[in-house]
């Protein structure tokens, strides 16, 4: 908790919100709307109250009925937390700037994506923890991410009958 935030409220301040930051392509799907299996079973589980999802993507907004239709499609959380690239900017500055950003409004319990360059090193300007996406084996990823949001129980509690 930052100082002036001590002074105004005490110790009494609301922690920030969980959010995870995701990227789109070669991570929730391959060849724009393929779905990765791992990544919608992680995605479609979270405890949407506890846990925003929002994705940080090169794609610009051109792009946005495509998206918005796939994500609707497979009842993903975040429809509404969509970065689009802006086309006079690089997917790599911009990826950085919201990432930046995100971490100051929430607590970020981690950032998922297929490129070290771009979301890895955006990641870690941020202070953010990153798990890379293998193209060849994206389960491993999810897998590890899923870890961490067990560990914030961040998950939805499914009541068998």
């Amino acid at each position: 908790m930052n100082d002036l935030a001590r002074q105004l409220f005490g110790d009494d301040v609301p922690a920030k919100r969980l959010a995870l930051i995701v990227d789109l392509d070669e991570t929730v799907c391959t060849g724009f709307a393929c779905p990765l299996r791992a990544a919608l079973d992680v995605l479609s589980r979270l405890h949407r109250q506890k846990v925003e999802v929002h994705y940080v993507t090169a794609r610009t907004e051109v792009s946005r009925k495509g998206t918005d239709d796939f994500l609707a499609e497979h009842r993903l959380p975040g429809h509404r937390n969509v970065y689009y690239c802006p086309n006079w900017q690089g997917s790599k500055r911009h990826k950085a700037e919201i990432h930046a950003r995100l971490a100051r409004e929430y607590q970020i319990i981690a950032s998922i994506g297929d490129t070290d360059e771009e979301e890895g090193e955006a990641s870690r300007l941020a202070g953010v923890p990153f798990v890379l996406v293998d193209r060849d084996k994206p389960d491993g990823a999810w897998a590890v991410l899923a870890e961490l949001i067990v560990a914030v129980e961040g998950f939805r509690v499914e009541i068998e009958e």
